[in-house]
């Protein structure tokens, strides 16, 4: 009889308090995911800073490869285009 009595109390606490329980699990669940949500988003401003190095150092070499004193430059005043981008790409993938 007393068994009986536990089940139906809690099914009635349940019933009572069934939006209050809901939220709570949902603050919970917020909580617990705090520290996996930052990592992400820390890693995320990672590989963009990663990606923008790398746009810097590419943008760099172009300037370097297509400066005044550079071989591609030295051939396209001379009128060999082709040579020059040939130069250009050498100098680009050292």
């Amino acid at each position: 009889m007393s068994k009986f009595l536990v089940e139906s109390s809690l099914k009635g606490y349940l019933k009572k308090y069934k939006l209050a329980i809901t939220y709570s699990f949902i603050v919970g669940l917020f909580i617990g995911s705090m520290p996996f949500i930052y990592k992400a988003q820390k890693g995320l401003r990672v590989q963009k800073l990663i990606q923008e190095e790398r746009s810097m150092r590419i943008q760099n070499k172009v300037k370097i490869c297509k400066g005044e004193n550079s071989e591609y430059k030295k051939y396209l005043i001379l009128g060999f285009p082709k040579t020059a981008i040939k130069r250009f790409n050498i100098c680009m993938e050292e």
